[in-house]
């Protein structure tokens, strides 16, 4: 199929005409979240299109060659031509490194809402109702999670980290607790197999990660899928601490009281030990 030089909605519109009649339900629903969202196609996985379609990725991938493209990845690359090719008056700026993680992080954020308002609830539910909160990770993850237990413990109780070398602890877990997993490429061994029993001891399992198509999600209770894709050889975890700020916020947010409470005990023990330096004019 020869299109030219169409701008990707037209293109889009030529080969949804040339399949009409052989598009599945699926297939009607991905193309109105695309024709909604056309500019943030650069910057999706498969997995993250098929969340804000409510299909699979499967179906995304389906849908991807029922218009004529050999995988998503070309759907998506014939995106990011375009994008590129429409910031070619801002190369001297955006041609950076930071230039362009900065435009990628952005258009990853703003897809968080459609991804996450509800997940996001639900794990902060169930943290918000804990008798105690784990969080979990490994190798490079870990950093999110150190990050997400020190914001959280000022507004909850009991908040823990799990050291990677001594899990031990985890001995302790039961069905009034819940774990925060947090795992994303390449997913740490040791992080699945604590998952694996944090299930098994009975305790509610939320999991972090970069899509919702894996296995080592099947019996999780709240997924919260983050796109963390990079124009740099590194992920970008920028939308995954955004979420988890947002996790700790709307569980302070579920429990006036108990954050009511903590804060003023935290308050009171920096203010007794001398703990920070308060800025003087």
């Amino acid at each position: 199929m020869s299109t030219g030089s169409l701008s990707l909605g037209r293109e889009l519109d030529v080969r949804v005409a040339e399949a009409r009649g052989g598009l599945s339900g699926n297939d009607e629903r991905i193309l109105g979240f695309l024709r909604d969202h056309l500019d943030e196609l650069a910057f999706h996985t498969a997995e993250s299109l098929a969340q804000g379609a409510g299909v699979s990725a499967a179906a995304v991938v389906r849908f991807s060659r029922r218009l004529g493209f050999a995988s998503f990845r070309e759907l998506r690359d014939r995106a990011r031509d375009e994008l590129q090719a429409d910031r070619a008056d801002a190369q001297e700026t955006s041609a950076s490194v930071l230039g362009r993680k900065v435009d990628r992080d952005i258009a990853s954020l703003g897809v968080l809402p459609q991804l996450l308002d509800v997940p996001l609830e639900e794990a902060a539910a169930a943290i918000a109702a804990a008798r105690t909160s784990w969080f979990l990770a490994n190798r490079e993850t870990y950093g999110l999670a150190v990050y997400a237990q020190r914001l959280l413990h000022q507004v909850h109780e009991d908040v823990r980290l799990v050291d990677p070398s001594f899990a031990d602890p985890l001995r302790s877990l039961g069905a009034d607790d819940v774990v925060v997993a947090c795992t994303f490429r390449p997913y740490a061994r040791l992080t699945l197999q604590l998952m694996a029993y944090a299930r098994s001891a009975g305790a509610r399992l939320v999991v972090v990660t970069d899509g919702r198509a894996h296995d080592f999600i099947d019996d999780a209770d709240v997924v919260l899928a983050v796109p963390v894709e990079s124009p740099t050889l590194l992920l970008s975890f920028t939308p995954a601490v955004c979420v988890l700020e947002a996790l700790a916020a709307r569980v302070a947010m579920l429990n006036v009281d108990e954050t009511h409470a903590m804060l003023e005990a935290t308050a009171e023990f920096v203010a007794e030990h001398d703990l920070v330096v308060e800025r003087r004019r």
